[in-house]
């Protein structure tokens, strides 16, 4: 995971285009400054459409539509505010909070229920600043106006786990008149995660909300909080009645609720197994994943997944190949198909082969030529995932020195230091040895 630098001028640039273009026109009607102002105008439009230009490539690099229709965005990457350059963090995010004094929070609790215009820029700075700004943010939710309490609640759903103190005001408002403020209160609840168990009586009945995202939010909630513990029948069965609710979207999430329980449900694993020869892909792909999360617990599952793996979509080629990885199945029969698959030209496809490949670690070491093509993808993340995991080879990775050399150029931050920290743990010099043989002799 990477943290996200983000510029101002292309989280404004629809307005400085816009606002350019309005200036530009205006001349038209002020004939004695027309000039200044043709001048101002097209350079203001200029600078935006440039900046959109420019935003909707990096939205294009980054956001991943594969072949069977899943619209993939890394969640680093907001819709309108997107990287101009990564940042070196651990695999896993570490939360980390904005020094806000309180006098700040107050200033900023102010500003967002005084001017709608300002409450998102006031709402995301609230919300980098971790569970601090609980009870502030808590008691905005009180607030007449509901797009004030959405602003709350999701600013609550991105503290997460770090939340718990916020759980007692949720579930006051978990029956929030307002279907959207609702949405992002069960949100909340489901990342805060098994710590909420006791709002799972309230979400089963926010099952038969005639909202369908409010069912749908709730059914996800419910698996993600009881992953822990085993649900009981009242639980079960109202995810069971939603497996036929008229929405397809509303069947999915109660069919993902129930695989996040499969760990505490006796007939878990068949549910599974039954779940891969679903006609919907999206279903068939989402049960794979949970048996793989079950390990070798899904050992009976391995026959339905091979027969899985003969199929010649690339996507469920890798996501089964992960699956029996994670089982136990032997790691050599499946580089091949790991291999094939992350030919296919998908971007979610090699980013998923080249995680097998880094939980395989020096076991991966027959794929090495994999590596080196992937080295040179033209799409960041596959380049910043390679070589990354070439890291994970050990001392196996070491015949890749010459290639990791030839990253240091490249013009992705991430990408050169992840080759340099690989170089440095492999012991090898950062520039070729002849290099340095020549700058001795010159001294």
């Amino acid at each position: 995971m990477y943290q996200i630098q983000v510029h101002p001028i292309f989280r404004y640039s629809r307005y400085i285009l816009c606002i350019g273009f309005i200036i530009a026109f205006m001349s038209y009607l002020v004939p004695p400054f027309a000039i200044y102002l043709i001048i101002a105008g097209t350079v203001m439009f200029l600078i935006g459409f440039g900046a959109q230009l420019y935003m909707n490539r990096l939205m294009r690099q980054y956001r991943i539509k594969t072949s069977l229709g899943i619209d993939f965005l890394f969640p680093e990457i907001d819709s309108w505010i997107v990287a101009v350059e990564f940042v070196d963090m651990p695999k896993e995010p570490i939360p980390t909070e904005a020094e806000l004094a309180e006098a700040e929070i107050a200033e900023l609790i102010q500003m967002m229920q005084t001017s709608k215009r300002k409450r998102n820029n006031a709402a995301s700075q609230l919300a980098s600043a971790g569970p601090k700004v609980i009870p502030y943010v808590s008691q905005l939710l009180k607030e007449n106006d509901p797009d004030l309490r959405a602003k709350a609640s999701a600013i609550l759903r991105n503290i997460g786990p770090r939340g718990s103190e916020a759980l007692p005001v949720l579930i006051d408002y978990i029956n929030d008149l307002e279907p959207v403020v609702q949405g992002q209160v069960i949100c909340a609840l489901a990342r805060i995660g098994p710590p909420a168990l006791d709002a799972t009586p309230l979400l089963v009945k926010q099952l038969k909300n005639e909202t369908d995202d409010v069912r749908i939010c709730a059914a996800l909630a419910i698996g993600r909080i009881n992953r822990e513990k085993k649900p009981d029948k009242v639980t079960l069965d109202a995810l069971n009645d939603l497996l036929n609710d008229k929405v397809p979207s509303v069947q999915t999430a109660a069919v993902i609720a129930l695989m996040d329980l499969s760990a505490k449900v006796d007939d878990g694993i068949d549910l599974l197994i039954d779940g891969l020869r679903d006609v919907n892909p999206i279903i068939a792909l989402q049960c794979a994943q949970h048996l793989g999360h079950h390990g070798k617990a899904a050992n009976e599952a391995i026959p339905d997944l091979i027969e899985a793996l003969k199929s010649n979509h690339p996507i469920i080629q890798i996501i089964v190949s992960h699956a029996l990885y994670r089982i136990g199945y032997d790691p050599l029969a499946l580089l091949r198909p790991i291999l094939v698959a992350a030919r296919s030209g998908e971007i979610y496809v090699k980013l998923e082969a080249l995680e097998i490949l880094e939980d395989m670690g020096p076991e991966a070491e027959p794929a090495i030529q994999a590596y080196v093509r992937m080295l040179g993808d033209k799409n960041t993340l596959v380049r910043v995932t390679a070589v990354r995991a070439i890291g994970f080879l050990g001392d196996k990775g070491r015949v890749l020195a010459p290639q990791l050399r030839k990253v240091l150029n490249d013009p992705a931050k991430a990408v050169r230091h992840h080759a340099e920290v690989n170089l440095k743990a492999l012991g090898e010099p950062l520039e070729e040895p002849k290099l340095i043989e020549e700058n001795e002799e010159s001294d």
